[in-house]
C-alpha cells in the first residue's frame, strides 16, 4: 500500500509523531476475507477521503487535529491472520507505551483482533462494541480462529 499523504492531510505541525497524541495505523490486509476481495485498499482510501473531513468536532467543541494526528507505516504483506493479530498487536502495544490513542483502520474485521487485544492489556475494564450483521462468534473458519469470522470469539476471550 503505498501512502499518498497523512490522515486528514494535516500540515507537518500537527502529524508528526512527536507531538501527536493520536496515531492512526493502517492496516491493509484481506487475507481471510470469504466473499469479495478488496479490503485491503480500505485503509488508503480512507485516508485519502479523510483529506475532505470537516476539522470541527461538534461533540468535543474542539478540532481535535490540533492535538496532532500522526499516520504511521502500514502494516502490508502478511499472509496468515496469525501473523497479521501479532503484527497489529504489537505495533498498537508500541504506540499505547507511548502514550499515544491508537486508531486501527483496515476493511477487513480481522485487523481489529490484534488491536482489541492490546488495548484490553492496557485497560482492564474495557467494553468493545461491536457494529456488525453478523456476530462473528465461530470458534474457528477456514481453519484459522483468526479469521475474520472469529473476531468476536477472540474478542470475548478476551
Amino acid at each position: 500500500m503505498k501512502q499518498i499523504i497523512n490522515f486528514g492531510c494535516l500540515p507537518e505541525e500537527y502529524s508528526l509523531l512527536k507531538g501527536s497524541k493520536i496515531v492512526v495505523i493502517p492496516v491493509a490486509y484481506d487475507g481471510t476475507s470469504t466473499w469479495l476481495k478488496g479490503a485491503d485498499k480500505a485503509p488508503i482510501a480512507i485516508i485519502e477521503a479523510s483529506a475532505n473531513m470537516e476539522l470541527y468536532d461538534i461533540e468535543t467543541d474542539s478540532e481535535v487535529y490540533q492535538q496532532g494526528i500522526f499516520t504511521s507505516q502500514a502494516i502490508e504483506g502478511l499472509s496468515s491472520p496469525e501473523d497479521l493479530v501479532q503484527a497489529v498487536t504489537e505495533t498498537v502495544k508500541k504506540y499505547l507505551r507511548k502514550d499515544k490513542f491508537a486508531v486501527v483502520i483496515g476493511g477487513e474485521h480481522s485487523v481489529s483482533i490484534g488491536s482489541i487485544k492490546a488495548h484490553v492489556e492496557n485497560h482492564k475494564d474495557m467494553t468493545v462494541l461491536q457494529l456488525d450483521a453478523h456476530c462473528d462468534l465461530r470458534d474457528e473458519y477456514n481453519g484459522s480462529k483468526y479469521n475474520h469470522a472469529c473476531v468476536m470469539a477472540r474478542v470475548k476471550e478476551l
